[in-house]
């Protein structure tokens, strides 16, 4: 775990990042399919099952559960600092459960759900800081539902003459923790590689300096409309 999700730096994470994270989560946001969602509950007469992946303060979570408030949210993340602040922010959401994962050493952890246990399973801006994103995106569909989709966000890698090396490095020293940016071609490869269809997918600018990527992926059985 990163000391920049630990202590006095995850408690003025929300603070400090407050116009990147609003950027980025706006383009997660656009590619989850919320017709989806509620489709789940007049074909099946259940509450549709919404995992995020790395939650951190709640802050993405909380606009998925306004915007589909029928739906039981799981939140999982391995900092108690970030869920110390989700717990606060999503008090009000009695259909929201937060639960810290136990991160290993290599930065693996195994997620205690069921094989078909979600309807979407999200995750943005943590990606980057997954030691082996192929493992976590085969494992998030096994956790999908056949019917379900996958939302992802992150940075992108940008390419020469930006000199990529020394910024990722510059970054490692700030976040605590090494970190490895996908491109868009790389992660919808990755996914293709997990089993996944990617449906819809766009890249965009965050500011002048960094850029980033959003995608939707299904399970592979069911492609739903872009």
């Amino acid at each position: 775990m990163g000391r920049y999700y630990t202590g006095r730096q995850a408690h003025g994470y929300n603070t400090r990042l407050r116009v990147f994270t609003e950027r980025t989560h706006a383009e997660a946001v656009s590619v989850i399919d919320f017709e989806a969602l509620r489709r789940v509950g007049q074909r099946e007469g259940r509450s549709p099952r919404v995992l995020d992946v790395a939650c951190g303060t709640g802050i993405f979570l909380k606009q998925i559960l306004d915007r589909a408030p029928m739906i039981n949210a799981y939140g999982i993340d391995g900092s108690a600092d970030m869920l110390e602040q989700a717990r606060a922010k999503l008090s009000g959401y009695p259909n929201a459960h937060l639960e810290q994962l136990v991160v290993g050493a290599e930065g693996t952890a195994t997620l205690p759900f069921a094989p078909d246990s979600f309807d979407l399973i999200t995750c943005t801006n943590a990606l980057h800081a997954i030691p082996d994103a192929l493992s976590a995106l085969t494992e998030w569909r096994r956790l999908l539902r056949p019917s379900g989709h996958i939302a992802l966000e992150d940075l992108a890698r940008r390419e020469p003459p930006f000199p990529w090396i020394p910024f990722e490095w510059l970054v490692r020293q700030v976040v605590g923790e090494s970190v490895h940016v996908l491109t868009l071609p790389e992660v919808k490869a990755l996914c293709v590689e997990a089993g996944l269809q990617v449906a819809a997918e766009k890249a965009f600018s965050i500011d002048w300096l960094l850029r980033g990527w959003a995608l939707r992926a299904t399970h592979g059985l069911e492609v739903l409309a872009t």
